[in-house]
C-alpha cells in the first residue's frame, strides 16, 4: 500500500526486514503512517507532493528515502509491543530482544534526518563544505633539544 506516494509498506517491510506474514498491510494501517509523515513534512517541507512534478528528482529520491526511513522508525518505537520476543516449536526456539528495536527506531531515525538534513541543503543549492579536522599540528619546543641540555637530569 502507498504512503502518501513516497513510499510503501513493502518497503517499511524491507527496512525493518520482516515479512508480509509478521507484518501484514492490515496491522500497518492501524499505525496510521501516513498522519505521521504528513504531519513531520508539513513542517520542514509543506511542498512536498510538487517535488516530484517539478522533475528534481534528487530531491524526489531524498524525499523518498527519508519517508521510507521516517516511517520504519515509527514502526520499530512500537515494535517491542507486537513483535514477537519468544517462540519454540520443540526443536527450534527464536527470541528477539526489545533492546534492540528500540536501538533499531533510533538508528532508523537518525538515517532519515541525515535524509532530510540532504534534502534541506539541495533546496537551498548550497553544496556542504566537507570540514577536515586538523589532526596534525607543530610544536615550538622552548628550548633546541640538540644544542641545549635539560636542566632537571634525573
Amino acid at each position: 500500500m502507498d504512503v502518501l506516494g513516497l513510499t510503501s509498506y513493502a518497503q517499511i517491510r524491507g527496512v525493518l526486514t520482516v515479512s508480509q506474514t509478521d507484518l501484514p498491510d492490515e496491522l500497518l494501517q492501524g499505525f496510521g503512517v501516513e498522519d505521521d509523515l504528513a504531519e513531520h513534512l508539513a513542517g520542514w517541507a509543506p511542498d512536498y507532493a510538487g517535488v516530484s512534478v517539478a522533475g528534481d528528482e534528487r530531491k524526489a529520491r531524498l524525499l523518498r528515502l527519508f519517508a521510507k526511513y521516517y516511517c520504519a522508525s515509527v514502526i520499530a518505537r512500537t515494535a517491542p509491543v507486537f513483535v514477537l520476543t519468544k517462540i519454540s516449536d520443540g526443536s527450534n526456539e527464536g527470541q528477539r530482544s526489545g533492546e534492540g528495536l528500540a536501538h533499531l527506531a533510533t538508528s532508523l531515525l537518525a538515517t532519515a534526518e541525515k535524509y532530510r538534513s540532504d534534502y534541506e541543503d539541495a533546496l537551498s543549492g548550497v553544496p556542504k563544505v566537507a570540514t577536515i579536522p586538523n589532526v596534525i599540528s607543530r610544536v615550538t619546543p622552548s628550548r633546541d633539544p640538540v644544542t641545549e641540555a635539560r636542566e632537571d637530569v634525573s
